[in-house]
């Protein structure tokens, strides 16, 4: 995206003088994705992310998946991701994950107790280490760390109902084109199997990231058992 001179002044000493959250998206923030499923472009995906209304120190993140009218004819799917997070450490403390896909519904919510170390799911509860992230926090959790191709990082995900050891690489530089125009990115690949961003199954996940301070999620991509699923930006808002 093009900005005009002093606006990129301004990103780049606002980059130097805040950490990337408040540079980011502290204000609130809305990425709108062009979903292609096996091949098939088929729909869109929001992710959103802002304030807790009346609670400065949460942050509530939102994503929805739907197919379009057309290839909901062929699979419609409609799946919708909510947590809110400590705004200090990023840490889950409510996650609900609503899916609808070909017809087969699911709604789980999962409740984490800092405090006690414990979080709630289906009316059974567990012990959970702090800090804890789900895969939607995770996305914009990653945004604030150093993307330096060669760095590593491990952390503890909790994903419909299990706690997971995750580490990400971040493996190379690459320049991709979409609909929101072309960024010089860092590739990201986790290692680990199970947690699914857009669906249950075990999938091999990427991300590239816009190699700035803004760290945007420019493709999103699951490889998953039975085909791809890629999120790819179209809109920043």
């Amino acid at each position: 995206m093009k900005r005009i001179a002093f606006a990129a002044l301004a990103v780049f000493l606002l980059a130097a003088a805040e950490p990337p959250l408040e540079q980011s998206f502290a204000g609130g923030e809305t990425l709108v994705f062009d979903l292609v499923y096996f091949r098939l472009t088929g729909g869109t995906a929001t992710l959103t992310i802002s304030s807790v209304p009346n609670d400065p120190t949460r942050l509530h993140i939102a994503s929805v998946a739907q197919s379009s009218p057309s290839f909901s004819r062929i699979y419609k799917v409609r799946d919708s991701l909510e947590t809110i997070v400590g705004r200090s450490d990023f840490s889950t403390l409510y996650y609900r994950k609503m899916t609808n896909e070909g017809g087969k519904k699911k709604d789980e919510v999962t409740v984490v107790d800092p405090v006690h170390g414990t979080f709630t799911r289906k009316g059974k509860t567990k012990a959970v280490p702090h800090p804890i992230y789900d895969p939607l926090s995770l996305i914009y959790y990653l945004r604030m760390q150093d993307l330096t191709p060669g760095r590593s990082y491990k952390f503890t995900v909790l994903a419909d109902g299990k706690i997971y050891p995750f580490e990400v690489a971040v493996t190379k530089r690459e320049t991709i084109t979409t609909d929101a125009g072309k960024f010089n990115c860092v590739v990201i690949q986790p290692k680990v199997k199970g947690v699914g961003i857009f669906r249950d199954e075990d999938s091999d996940l990427t991300i590239w990231y816009s190699d700035d301070a803004r760290h945007l999620p420019v493709r999103i991509r699951s490889d998953v058992k039975i085909g791809t699923i890629t999120a790819s930006l179209r809109q920043v808002k």
